[in-house]
């Protein structure tokens, strides 16, 4: 097969993800659907489908469609028969917006964790020592807005984290523990698997933006589908537009995390950067990996193939 960088094509990223194949017995469980009944934005108008990725500015384009293309969330095929001429999705647009893997990492685990934290769900945690004497969301507040920090527990919804180290050590665990193949939330799924079907196979997508350049892909957006150039797109207040959602600073404190962590964090998301032609952070570019422990003459970078049969795979899988 042959090997390149991840981010290295001269390809778009959806021209990229035409030509994956993520494997249903690595990827199994970070797959939705067969693609045949996929919930969806879709506005009908406008002849445009959105696929809702999370944490890769979803909560933006819900808003976004919402208001400025009238689009209803539905069920809708995203297999690619029913985009041939004469189906009955032929002329249809598909879109979304990707995210760099390491950021949305983050992003999925404080997401999931409070999801699956003990005070929400009585459901037993594959990883219980992330929530070791947290007991309810006042515990877990005072470890990321400590009492001494704050006039009251309203100062700290939007405010950046001022944990000692805590919550970041027990996010170190996790990630060395998790083998990236069994995802305990749907926000800690990654984005090929979400727009493939289950048999590896990726779905019809037709164009994906960027998330470093949500407005600029917004106007783009609304320039080709409402033939305006959308100048208004870029001028939104907080709350609306291309910073709406759940934007809350970080609970644990990202910039205490450890290299080696976030080189494990590349590691597991490798499918993301190769099959959505993403170029590596800084941080994971080098010779740091190795499939026969810490053999330091195997060392290697991480790497992307292109199989025999034309597809594209991650050089490692997670595990």
């Amino acid at each position: 097969p042959l090997e390149f960088a991840p981010g290295s094509l001269s390809l778009s990223h959806a021209s990229t993800l035409s030509h994956c194949y993520a494997d249903p017995s690595v990827y199994g469980r970070h797959f939705n659907s067969d693609g045949s009944r996929v919930r969806v934005s879709y506005a009908d108008e406008h002849k445009l489908v959105y696929v809702m990725l999370p944490k890769s500015g979803s909560s933006t384009a819900r808003y976004m469609l919402e208001n400025h293309f009238n689009a209803k969330e539905v069920n809708k095929s995203l297999k690619p028969k029913d985009y041939r001429k004469g189906r009955s999705m032929e002329g249809v647009e598909v879109i979304s917006f990707v995210r760099d893997p390491l950021s949305r990492f983050f992003s999925q685990y404080d997401e999931a964790f409070v999801r699956t934290a003990p005070w929400v769900t009585q459901t037993p945690h594959p990883f219980p020592y992330i929530f070791e004497n947290l007991h309810s969301y006042h515990d877990y507040e005072d470890v990321f807005c400590p009492p001494s920090t704050r006039n009251s527990r309203k100062d700290c919804l939007y405010r950046k984290s001022k944990e000692n180290g805590t919550l970041v050590e027990r996010l170190e665990r996790f990630v060395q523990d998790y083998d990236g193949r069994s995802p305990f939330d749907i926000h800690l799924k990654l984005q090929v698997p979400i727009l493939s079907s289950t048999d590896g196979e990726p779905l019809h997508i037709t164009q994906l933006y960027n998330t470093t350049d949500s407005e600029g892909g917004w106007k783009r957006i609304a320039k080709q589908f409402l033939g305006e150039d959308a100048e208004h797109f870029g001028n939104q207040k907080q709350g609306e537009g291309v910073i709406a959602g759940r934007s809350y600073p970080r609970r644990f404190n990202s910039s205490m995390v450890s290299v080696d962590t976030q080189r494990r964090i590349c590691e597991l998301t490798l499918l993301d950067y190769c099959c959505l032609n993403l170029p590596l952070p800084e941080v994971c570019v080098g010779q740091h990996y190795s499939n026969n422990g810490d053999d330091e003459e195997s060392l290697r970078e991480l790497f992307c193939v292109l199989d025999g049969e034309g597809h594209i795979q991650p050089g490692i899988f997670p595990g």
